[in-house]
C-alpha cells in the first residue's frame, strides 16, 4: 500500500509507505510485521511513514481517511503573499470540508486580486468588469471570476443556496487559475523576457 499526499508534518509532496511494527510475544520474543489492522467489511487501518521526514500518519484503506489531515497543495510563490494566504486558507477550508468558508475565501481572493491589479470601483461586480475593460483579463476569465463571486456571495449570506463540495471545489480551482493568469504567468513571462534580454 502507498498513498501520495502533501505530508502534514514536513509539507512536502511525498508517498506514505507502510510502517514496520515490532510486537512482543507471549514468551518475551519479538517479531516484526507490517503495521496493518483489519476491521470488518474489508477495511484496513495502517500506519504510513513519510518518505521525506519519516513521520507517521494513520491511514484508512487507500487514503480515504488520514490522520493528521494531509495539507493542501502549496500556492505558487509568484502570487502576492497576502492573496496567497487567502488562497491557502480557502484550500485548508476545503480540505476539512468547510465548503462555505472555502467559497467565501475564494471570493476574497478574486476581490483582493482585482484591487492589487488596479481596480478602484466600489464593488466586486464593477471591479471584475474594470479589469476586463483595462485588458488585464479576458471575457472568459471575467466569467470565471463572476462564478466565484456568485457562489461566494451565497456562502456569505444566510437564506441563500447551499454550497456543495462540488461548488467549493470549482470555486477554488477557478480562483487559483484566475490568480495564476494574472500573477504567475505574467511573472514567468517577465522572467523569461529578462533572461533573454528582450
Amino acid at each position: 500500500m502507498a498513498v501520495s499526499l502533501y505530508c502534514p508534518h514536513c509539507r512536502k509532496l511525498t508517498a506514505l509507505s507502510v510502517a514496520q511494527a515490532e510486537y512482543q510475544g507471549d514468551y518475551g520474543s519479538t517479531f516484526h510485521t507490517a503495521a496493518i489492522w483489519k476491521k470488518s467489511h474489508g477495511e484496513q487501518w495502517w500506519i504510513g511513514v513519510c518518505n521525506g521526514c519519516h513521520e507517521p500518519s494513520l491511514v484508512l484503506n487507500n487514503g480515504r481517511v488520514i490522520f493528521p489531515h494531509p495539507l493542501p497543495s502549496p500556492t505558487d510563490s509568484n502570487i502576492p503573499q497576502e492573496i496567497a494566504r487567502d488562497l491557502d486558507e480557502a484550500k485548508l477550508c476545503f480540505s476539512v470540508e468547510c465548503y462555505r468558508a472555502c467559497a467565501v475565501m475564494a471570493r476574497r481572493c478574486i476581490q483582493s486580486a482585482c484591487i492589487a491589479k488596479g481596480a478602484t470601483s466600489g464593488d466586486l461586480v464593477q471591479q471584475i468588469a474594470e479589469l476586463a475593460k483595462l485588458g488585464v483579463i479576458t471575457k472568459d476569465i471575467q466569467e470565471w471570476a463572476t462564478v466565484v463571486r456568485w457562489v461566494g456571495n451565497d456562502a456569505a449570506h444566510p437564506n441563500k443556496d447551499e454550497v456543495t463540495k462540488e461548488d467549493a471545489d470549482d470555486c477554488l480551482r477557478l480562483a487559483e487559475q484566475f490568480l495564476h493568469v494574472i500573477f504567475v504567468t505574467t511573472a514567468v513571462a517577465k522572467a523569461r523576457r529578462a533572461a533573454r534580454g528582450k
